[in-house]
């Protein structure tokens, strides 16, 4: 069928299922400690990007299990500055601790998407 042809509630719901993917993809890397110590702020702006994705597939949900990886992404404000330019100012204690907890927080939201919809694949 033509893109053109395709149902809205079939667009959103591969939408969703693509984020999805991107998401436990990132997930997997960051949970595996895969993050490269040159590229410190990049790894710290996709752990970001990471946890609003998360927050956007599991609501609240990710706040009460992600601290502090989520406390740290909460003080983001995405329309005014891009993850890498917030990574850019955090303090190297700060940023060190959301590189430091990221794995373990990675896996928690894997787990934590994966219990919300069965059959669904964790990376």
């Amino acid at each position: 069928m033509p893109a053109h042809q395709i149902p809205a509630t079939e667009t959103r719901a591969r939408e969703s299922q693509a984020l999805e993917s991107r998401t436990l993809a990132s997930l997997a890397e960051i949970a595996n400690d895969n993050l490269a110590e040159p590229r410190r702020h990049e790894a710290a702006a996709r752990v970001l990007n990471a946890a609003r994705e998360v927050r956007g597939l599991v609501g609240e949900a990710a706040r009460e299990a992600g601290q502090p990886v989520e406390a740290i992404a909460a003080g983001w404000d995405p329309r005014a500055v891009t993850a890498l330019e917030f990574a850019e100012t955090l303090p190297v204690p700060t940023l060190d601790g959301l590189l430091g907890d990221a794995p373990g927080w990675a896996r928690a939201m894997r787990a934590l998407i994966a219990a919300q919809e069965p059959g669904s694949a964790a990376a």
